[in-house]
């Protein structure tokens, strides 16, 4: 709260605050960490305290009964506090601080079930986050240049040409860390962590670090001409990750594709030049999508920890509570009318259509709206609506306990009825914006046709012969092939190549060579200096002083 208000006051005031503090220095060395505090650091702050406190307050009750649970709580703070240096970092060396973090301990978080599914998962995750890194380290070194490394100097340096590859590294590691193509296949494979774990990383740590890092740098990424190319990456996966949703039977995986979906949907509208409403979404939909993966899950800790959304259905009548926050965050994700994303996902929706672009960016917007609200009524149907089944009959342990309970129940008030109140904090300067009635009436249409799509097809996608459910299974759940390239040629090969250099390192003729080599020199040198010191040590010594003698002398004269 304390955050949040001075955020507020930060707005009112539009205020900012530069802060370094100097540890020590050494001659013309300086050690500085560089703080930046602005009213955009600060609402980021409130709202990742706020999910955070009550994602740790969910996993009191969570993991109460696992061995590792106080593990799980160092790690769950060390990630917090991780992006706490991210979010107030204007410079380069404390954002990597943040950065490196952040990849190191999701990877812990994700092996945190240690078994060789759970393995694999991380070790894709931190290959892939680790390029990110890489990014961010070769953009490092090219701030040389500049003398600096805050970047938020670097608006007076527009026409230099070699700026370029400074926004280019930035937005590479933006694209791994938010999961865009062709980096997403980590995404959906994270989901092997705890269900808080992926709460907390899907909604305002891990993946909004990119769109964040994106946001700090826009001033100076919008006077380059990447946006074309971004604007591309990102409908194409929205595009693909709303497909694949539709395919998934894994209720976490089907989440994970949606916070990819929306991710994607915050770097179009920052390419298109509204930072204020691309923040607004993104704490908006840290709201809802933090109560997503609360709600389910205790909805798969009353399964018996199953996550097949097939073996599932009634549980309206089993866990109602939860359930109603889960059609809440649905109805949210979608836009629905009067709740909190509503005021930035449709307001977004109209101003795309202000627009001047491609026919194909409208065809890829509007397909990815209807996949979104395809694969929202398709959760709805078959968690609760669908008839019972035996699985979901024998195995439901009706569990509500009052931790879980009330970490929901504050974030569910704020996540349905603040969003105007936020969006009247943050927009005092609206954009005119004039519309057709039917662009107006056009996510209400894409909706109603979803429903009537969903309920014709659900039938008929259980008749499907086989060729097509292979190529269902092997093209669209697998993320258009991005694994398998991912795994089979770029994990293989990283991983044979370092078998190699470990044979031929570690264990072959370099080392054997090289080891022996450096220590047959230095055994030489030092029988050498020993035969000096215990020998001629005085002669050698009365020859230098003699010849220092005729040098000076010859000086003199």
């Amino acid at each position: 709260m304390f955050f949040f208000m001075l955020g507020l006051l930060f707005i009112y005031l539009d205020i900012l605050y530069f802060i370094e503090y100097m540890f020590f220095f050494l001659n013309s060395c300086l050690f500085i960490y560089v703080i930046l505090i602005d009213w955009m650091s600060l609402m980021f702050i409130s709202f990742v305290f706020l999910i955070s406190s009550m994602i740790l307050l969910y996993s009191m009750e969570y993991m109460n009964f696992d061995f590792n649970k106080f593990r799980f709580l160092i790690l769950m703070n060390l990630f917090i506090m991780f992006m706490m240096f991210l979010i107030i970092s204007p410079n380069l060396i404390s954002i990597l601080l943040g950065w490196d973090g952040l990849g190191m301990v999701s990877f812990c978080l994700v092996i945190f079930y240690q078994n060789k599914k759970s393995f694999s998962s991380g070790f894709v995750t931190v290959i892939l986050n680790r390029m990110g890194d890489l990014f961010i380290i070769i953009s490092l070194i090219w701030m040389l240049n500049f003398g600096s490394w805050n970047f938020i100097f670097l608006n007076y340096f527009f026409n230099l040409n070699y700026m370029f590859f400074i926004v280019l590294m930035v937005m590479l590691a933006s694209l791994t860390k938010s999961a865009q193509i062709p980096f997403s296949s980590w995404l959906p494979l994270a989901m092997a962590a705890p269900t808080p774990v992926s709460s907390l990383v899907h909604s305002s740590t891990l993946v909004t670090a990119g769109i964040y890092l994106m946001i700090r740098f826009n001033e100076i990424f919008m006077n380059f001409y990447f946006l074309n190319f971004l604007i591309i990456i990102s409908c194409l996966t929205m595009f693909m990750s709303g497909l694949n949703a539709i395919f998934e039977f894994d209720l976490k995986k089907i989440i994970a594709f949606s916070t990819l979906s929306q991710m994607s949907f915050m770097f179009l509208i920052l390419c298109l030049g509204k930072i204020e409403m691309c923040f607004f979404y993104l704490l908006m939909h840290a709201l809802f999508k933090s109560m997503m993966f609360l709600s389910s899950g205790i909805l798969i800790l009353n399964m018996n920890n199953n996550q097949d959304i097939r073996k599932m259905g009634g549980l309206i009548n089993y866990l109602p509570f939860c359930s109603l926050i889960f059609v809440f965050t649905m109805m949210s994700l979608c836009g629905f009318p009067f709740f909190c994303s509503f005021y930035s996902k449709d307001l977004i929706f109209e101003y795309f259509f202000m627009v001047n672009l491609n026919l194909i960016f409208y065809f890829f917007f509007l397909f990815s709206f209807f996949f979104t609200f395809f694969y929202s009524i398709r959760v709805i149907y078959y968690l609760l609506l669908m008839n019972f089944s035996m699985f979901n009959f024998l195995m439901i342990i009706k569990f509500e306990s009052k931790f879980l309970i009330l970490s929901m129940i504050f974030i569910s008030f704020i996540m349905i009825f603040f969003g105007s109140f936020f969006m009247w904090l943050m927009f005092y300067k609206f954009d005119l914006i004039l519309l057709e009635l039917k662009f107006k009436l056009l996510t209400v249409l894409i909706l109603m046709f979803s429903i009537w799509f969903f309920f014709e097809l659900n039938n008929f996608l259980f008749s499907f012969n086989y060729f097509f459910s292979m190529f269902k299974i092997f093209f669209f759940s697998f993320m258009w092939n991005l694994l398998f390239l991912k795994v089979n040629f770029f994990l293989n090969n990283f991983l044979f190549f370092s078998f190699f250099m470990l044979k031929l390192v570690e264990n072959g003729w370099i080392e054997y060579n090289l080891n022996m080599g450096i220590l047959l020199f230095l055994k030489k040198l030092m029988i050498f200096n020993q035969k000096i010191f215990l020998n001629n040590y005085k002669i050698y010594m009365l020859i230098f002083f003699v010849l220092f003698m005729m040098i000076f002398m010859f000086n003199l004269m």
